[in-house]
C-alpha cells in the first residue's frame, strides 16, 4: 500500500534536518540525488499498490500528492 505523508513524517521525525534525501528503486545498491520535490493538488490515484507501475495520474483528479523527481 502507498505511504502517506503522515506515515513518512512519523518515520523521519527524529532525523536531523540536514539528512540527505535521495531516491532509489527497490533492491538497488545505489540511489540518485533528488532534482525536485513537487506538490500537485489535482492528481488522481489509479492504484495504491507498490508494484512499480505508474499508479498516480498527475492531473484530472482532486487528490494532493508529493512527487520526488530525480
Amino acid at each position: 500500500m502507498a505511504e502517506t505523508l503522515r506515515d513518512f513524517l512519523k518515520r523521519v521525525e527524529t532525523l536531523p534536518p540536514d539528512t540527505l534525501l535521495c531516491v532509489a528503486e527497490l533492491d538497488e545498491a545505489f540511489a540518485a540525488n533528488v532534482a525536485e520535490v513537487e506538490v500537485i493538488e489535482n492528481a488522481k490515484a489509479q492504484s495504491t499498490g507498490t508494484d512499480g507501475t505508474e499508479a498516480i495520474e498527475l492531473e484530472n483528479g482532486n487528490q494532493t500528492v508529493i512527487v520526488i523527481r530525480w
